[in-house]
């Protein structure tokens, strides 16, 4: 094996032990990409030997078998074996395993490669993952086309153009094909139907799905329980409940339960629900394992911007604000406000504070917990593709799915997202091949909706109902780093609107198509793509009816009058669009993480398969190629990855390799407003802050609300996360490293696995 470190070749050739020399590698990695490379390619030998049990391994002879024994032990779906499996064998890539990086071929092996269900043996080498993957999706089509969709699918996930999300990867193929990425739930006022939803929610979870539900309804402390005259214990009992439950499930060890709770800020528990995740009080009053969010009106934002009063409600009283949006909520609330002081409520089912104050309480647990996430009801529920379908109550667990749900529904999102990175040709993007790969994916996701396992009658309901999918971007940050892009400057946000319009205009074309093909979705007629819209045109919307102008550009490039046309008659699907965080498959195609930047230029990244240190690879590669690699890296190790601090370097390097924290809050804005604009979900958006407190957040936050941004996701503050100069491990291995490393950044918790 041809390892481009003689040091390596030599020891493997003389018989080292394997593990040994990819700990060597991993450690040296750092120093020297060839190093890393050689990792990958020690790995790899490392599975291939696993898969074989020792044997030569050849792809084209193991394939067959591979398919047959999975069946065989009941791992792999029995309709495999329609296909001619040798044809496909003889049509798999090896070479491609080479474009996985070490730590992207890492996960892959610790959770995503399929294994004997007793022994734990590995049955699945990389690129039968992805012909699984692919044949489990073609499934869908005419068994006369199967093969030649299978080969289509196959090819753009092995060269790593578009993954989809990471239940797709698990579970494509097997007898488990729960395929969707996260369920939207809506809990109703009844201890019937909350521990439904519990129930419900572990059922989801055990499937690999995330969960993002509204508890808005749920009555507050203290509120009369008719028919055993007693009173509720409140919200926050149930919510510790669903706590425990989700922290139970593990998904085999491959991934956790995941459930983040959506809460309107007229709740008169609101106060309660911003202490969830604090580290310290009563434990029977906290929610560790639980995400939380806040599902903010316009209307409370407007009464910050005027330091207004704010009213909280019991919902016991006040349900019916829960099911309207837009001017009607402010009618519904003003009216509940009116009824309050004329006396005409319980003194104990509302509370006067000041707007102003709850949200700098709100910012200040934002600040200390990273939670809630603060997502804008108004934005998601008049831009929404599918108002005619109902009411959106919330988002999903990583706020960039905004679907609606009711008593009848639980909505479901299928996620895949294209890697950006892939598309660059000559230093320039390769539009006809984004073209391609963004029909494909299209194509594939449509494919899960019929296949997929659902766990719940409602959840197939709404999927069928509205057939949305969400496909997202990521390697944003790589695309510009190897255009010679600064991701804060003008220019790197006029790209990014010009391929998020790019992406959105040939996946609302491509879903127009299926429809003729395949015929529109149930609900298109109640749509507003049935009255020949498209999403910008939902700002103008947004616009009227907060009276307040959007602040994003509105230029177009494509020609979106055909668009409309098109649209009108017919739909396949009711969303097409959601840019989720992509922290795991990002990983996987070595990639920056959806429009995210390089989180910094050297930094450890946490994962559920350990710890891993990594290197902005473009500035590697830069700074190798003037020569200066040498000189930079241990400097870089000290300046804790930042660039900028190192002045004999170039300013033309200094001024393009920012870290996230030293980036203003205004370009990560600037790029999600520009996105949200064609995207007809949402954006997952986290912040990024070099020093934050309550007062310098409030703008921010209320900027992105003026901006037109559905949500917003994690808030990260830099002194909790600083790289430090050590002697520690970063790399866990399946038996753990002997060697150390000079550095390690604290665990970075960027990774939403439950989205993809």
């Amino acid at each position: 094996m041809d390892l481009e470190v003689p040091e390596l070749s030599h020891r493997l050739t003389a018989g080292a032990d394997l593990s040994e020399l990819i700990d060597l590698a991993v450690e040296n990695s750092v120093w020297d990409p060839a190093y890393g490379r050689a990792a990958a390619r020690l790995f790899l030998l490392k599975v291939y030997r696993e898969v074989c049990d020792g044997r030569v391994f050849d792809y084209e002879s193991y394939f067959p078998n591979y398919i047959r024994e999975g069946v065989r032990v009941g791992i792999l779906d029995p309709r495999l074996l329609e296909f001619d499996l040798e044809f496909l064998g003889k049509n798999l890539r090896p070479e491609r395993d080479l474009l996985l990086p070490y730590i992207g071929l890492y996960t892959l092996y610790d959770r995503y490669l399929v294994r004997e269900p007793e022994s734990g043996r590995l049955l699945e080498a990389p690129q039968a993952l992805w012909m699984r993957v692919a044949m489990g999706l073609a499934l869908n089509e005419p068994r006369e086309a199967r093969h030649r969709w299978a080969l289509r699918f196959y090819d753009l996930m092995s060269s790593l153009r578009y993954l989809p999300s990471t239940p797709t990867l698990f579970n494509a193929g097997t007898p488990h094909h729960q395929l969707a990425s996260c369920y939207l739930y809506d809990v109703q006022d009844s201890l019937e139907h909350i521990l439904t939803s519990a129930f419900e929610f572990g059922m989801l979870a055990k499937y690999a799905g995330g969960i993002g539900t509204s508890v808005s309804k749920l009555r507050a402390l203290g509120a009369p329980v008719r028919g055993i005259n007693g009173k509720s214990g409140g919200l926050i009992p149930f919510l510790h409940m669903y706590d425990a439950l989700i922290k139970s499930i593990s998904q085999g060890g491959r991934r956790r339960g995941t459930l983040c709770v959506y809460l309107e800020p007229w709740h008169l528990e609101i106060e309660a629900f911003l202490d969830l995740k604090r580290g310290f009080g009563d434990p029977y009053l906290r929610t560790p394992s639980l995400n939380t969010a806040l599902w903010v009106p316009d209307e409370f934002m407007r009464r910050v911007r005027a330091d207004a009063d704010w009213y909280l409600f019991d919902p016991l009283y006040a349900g019916e604000l829960t099911e309207a949006y837009g001017p009607e909520f402010g009618r519904r609330y003003q009216a509940l406000v009116d009824r309050a002081l004329a006396g005409q409520l319980p003194a104990r089912a509302f509370r006067r504070v000041r707007a102003r104050e709850l949200y700098a309480k709100i910012l200040a647990a934002l600040i200390e917990t990273g939670h809630p996430w603060l997502t804008f009801k108004d934005a998601a529920n008049v831009r929404s593709m599918l108002k005619g379908a109902g009411v959106i109550h919330s988002g999903n667990l990583c706020t960039e799915v905004f679907l609606p749900t009711s008593p009848d529904e639980i909505a479901v999102c299928n996620l895949a997202s294209v890697n950006l990175a892939r598309h660059l040709e000559a230093g320039k993007v390769a539009w006809e091949k984004l073209k391609e790969t963004v029909k494909v994916a299209v194509r594939g996701l449509d494919n899960v909706i019929d296949l997929n396992l659902y766990p719940s009658a409602r959840a197939a309901k709404s999927n069928l109902a509205n057939r949305p999918v969400g496909l997202g971007l990521m390697g944003f940050a790589e695309l510009l780093a190897r255009l010679g892009l600064a991701y804060d400057e003008p220019a790197a946000a006029d790209l990014l609107d010009q391929l998020v319009e790019f992406v959105s205009y040939e996946a609302i074309l491509e879903s127009h198509r299926l429809a003729e093909e395949r015929g529109p979705f149930p609900n298109f007629a109640r749509s507003e793509w049935a009255r020949g819209r498209v999403p910008i045109d939902t700002l103008a919307d947004l616009a009227a009816g907060r009276g307040l102008q959007v602040k994003v550009d509105r230029s177009a490039r494509l020609d979106w009058d055909s668009v409309r046309g098109a649209v009108r008659l017919g739909m396949r699907n009711g969303t097409v669009l959601a840019i989720a965080p992509t922290a795991t498959i990002a990983l996987i195609a070595g990639t920056s993480p959806s429009l995210d930047p390089y989180y910094s230029n050297i930094f450890a990244r946490q994962t559920l398969s350990g710890k891993f240190l990594e290197v902005n690879p473009v500035l590697f590669e830069e700074l190798k190629s003037l020569g200066l690699w040498e000189q930079a890296r241990e400097a870089l190790v000290e300046s804790q990855g930042d660039v900028r601090a190192l002045t004999w370097l170039p300013p033309e390097i200094r001024r393009r390799y920012p870290t996230a924290y030293q980036l203003s809050p205004g370009a990560y804005l600037e790029a999600a407003a520009r996105a949200q604009k064609w995207v007809d979900l949402g954006v997952s958006r986290s912040l990024f802050f070099e020093d934050a407190t309550p007062a310098n957040l409030a703008q921010v936050y209320l900027e992105a609300w003026e901006r037109g941004l559905k949500g917003t996701y994690y808030c990260f503050v830099n002194p909790r996360m600083r790289p430090e100069p050590a002697t520690v491990r970063v790399n866990k291995a399946l038996a753990r490293p002997r060697w150390v490393l000079k550095a390690e950044a604290e665990a970075c918790a960027l990774e939403c696995e439950s989205c993809q």
